[in-house]
């Protein structure tokens, strides 16, 4: 998506007052660059409504007590890119949308100029985590690593970063079969702390929650 093209968002917040105060400051501090399509109160009125929108922006906490991960796949599962939109006190509610496929988190307390830039990165397929996020992840205690090891670490940090494996047999000096056998041992560990990650993007997002990567950087 490039610079100039209208943003379509949409809004599922349980909350009124959010819905339209957030879709109005959107509207008016973008002078039309990011447009609110739709403003809903849970993930299945959304859903029926069959709404065009480039980024979904969702609450954690619904009224009707859905699970974040669920309602994530479900709307990545339509194509949907999704920005958590929430005061994200609860690290576990966090956690769970991110393994769920969100694409970012966004705090309600950041100033309506960080949510735009939160959008708009979110809308050009960039991740967006902010240090405070994952300063706050990092320092969960009813948070669970998955203890790799230091070779382990290299491994994920060269395979989600780009390269094949046969790239990061090469930077490492090892045999090919050494990488396929440490990715599979990686993924075991992130089973069985209750963090699947059963392919290439779901190992991306372990590795930018555990600290092994860089959150990706948001676009000025």
């Amino acid at each position: 998506m490039s610079a100039s093209s209208t943003i379509r968002a949409a809004i599922i917040d349980d909350h009124e007052a959010i819905r339209l105060g957030v879709g109005a400051a959107l509207q008016q501090h973008t002078a039309g660059h990011v447009r609110v399509v739709s403003s809903h109160e849970n993930v299945d009125d959304f859903l029926a409504d069959e709404v065009e929108a480039d980024v979904v922006m969702l609450d954690l906490s619904l009224g009707d007590d859905t699970d974040p991960k669920e309602n994530v796949e479900r709307l990545a599962e339509v194509g949907y890119r999704i920005l958590v939109y929430s005061i994200a006190d609860n690290m576990y509610l966090v956690r769970r949308a991110l393994a769920g496929g969100a694409d970012g988190v966004c705090r309600k307390a950041e100033p309506i100029a960080q949510t735009i830039e939160a959008l708009e990165a979110v809308a050009n397929g960039q991740m967006v985590l902010s240090q405070e996020i994952l300063g706050a992840i990092e320092s969960d205690t009813s948070y669970v690593a998955a203890s790799l090891g230091p070779r382990e670490r290299q491994v994920l940090s060269l395979y989600v970063a780009g390269l094949e494996i046969p790239e990061v047999a090469q930077q490492l000096y090892i045999t090919e079969n050494s990488v396929k056998e440490y990715l599979k041992r990686i993924r075991v560990k992130y089973t069985q702390v209750n963090r699947p990650a059963n392919n290439k993007l779901e190992l991306f997002r372990r590795a930018i929650e555990d600290g092994i990567i860089p959150p990706v950087e948001r676009r000025g």
